[in-house]
């Protein structure tokens, strides 16, 4: 994620270092442009992409405020665009403060400023694993709602989404705590025990929810397909089939926001499965550490930009949301061009 020791890669690697003389081997691609590649990801890419998010997520969560929390679909919405807002706070954080040169200045009580780019990473993680929580739970109501309209009313009620979200938020406070934990002397069993807090928060977390995402999407959108016909004679109908429809627009809106989820969280799922499947594959590598860190640091961005740009699927797939967004943001623009 970033260009020197990255806190993910750190975090995940358990693989014990052998010191013997590498000098011979040339690595796939060399620390000059593994330094370059993360100067450009930070700096500038991620720097952009997180003040996107605040944006977006800040909007996110005015306009569901305005249209009210009554409906589970909402409640959700809500709480991934603050997890969300979270993620590209904490991002922007994270690599204003862990690279050099901001990184080696000392705070006034003489920790070094990178403290609170760890601090702020510790929080990014986890807050991204309350994303992938919350994306899955979004998934798998709106399938079932497909599936079995009649019944998932009774399954998924206010009541139970609000009591989900906050078991997310409690499990992912837990591991948070954690991470901050020291567990005392021996002290070389920190960093395991950092890592283990962390795979549980993160890693092994996001891995499951994105298969979860993956199947429950790919059913949402086959389920969807089918009933294309029936809902275009449902138009034609009842208030009924107008519900239907409402309920249809919902799913189709939730299948686009997977997606992106599924397509900002493969190459990650994909470099965590490399790390498994080849051992060698990891930072402290002589041939193939600098490549991935290079990779790491995409994967990161993506996830980040996952994080900013529901707004789109929002605004482009929402009317109640694009009413409410205009009364909120376009008020004095309509405003000015009345007067005129």
């Amino acid at each position: 994620m970033t260009p020197e020791a990255p806190p993910i890669v750190a975090l995940t690697s358990f693989t014990n270092v052998t010191e013997t003389n590498l000098d011979h081997i040339t690595p796939i691609i060399s620390e000059h442009w593994s330094r370059i590649i993360g100067y450009v990801n930070g700096f500038v890419l991620t720097i952009v992409v997180g003040v996107l998010g605040i944006v977006t997520n800040t909007a996110n969560i005015s306009v569901y405020l305005k249209m009210g929390l009554s409906e589970t679909t909402n409640i959700s919405f809500f709480s991934l665009s603050i997890s969300d807002l979270l993620v590209s706070l904490s991002a922007v954080l994270v690599q204003l403060t862990y690279n050099p040169p901001v990184s080696v200045m000392k705070l006034p009580s003489g920790a070094p400023v990178s403290e609170i780019g760890m601090a702020a990473c510790f929080i990014m993680f986890p807050c991204m694993g309350c994303s992938a929580w919350i994306t899955a739970v979004l998934s798998i109501e709106r399938c079932l709602c497909i599936s079995m309209p009649l019944k998932v009313k009774e399954i998924f009620t206010r009541k139970v989404t609000l009591s989900l979200i906050l078991a997310i938020v409690i499990y992912q406070m837990t591991f948070i705590f954690l991470l901050y934990f020291d567990p005392g002397p021996p002290y070389d069993v920190i960093a395991r025990a950092k890592s283990i807090y962390f795979m549980s928060s993160f890693s092994v977390l996001s891995f499951v929810c994105f298969f979860f995402v993956l199947v429950s999407t790919t059913l949402l959108v086959v389920r969807l397909k089918q009933n294309l016909e029936w809902r275009n004679e449902a138009a034609k109908q009842s208030n009924k089939n107008s519900r239907s429809l409402k309920e249809t627009k919902a799913a189709r809106c939730v299948a686009a926001i997977c997606t992106v989820f599924i397509m900002c969280f493969t190459p990650n799922v994909a470099l965590v499965l490399t790390s498994l499947v080849y051992p060698k594959f990891y930072q402290h590598d002589p041939y193939l550490g600098a490549l991935m860190r290079a990779l790491y640091a995409i994967s990161s961005l993506l996830q980040v930009l996952s994080s900013a740009v529901n707004i789109v699927v929002y605004y482009r797939m929402g009317t109640k949301y694009r009413e409410v967004f205009s009364s909120l943001f376009c008020r004095k623009k309509e405003t000015r061009l009345d007067l005129d």
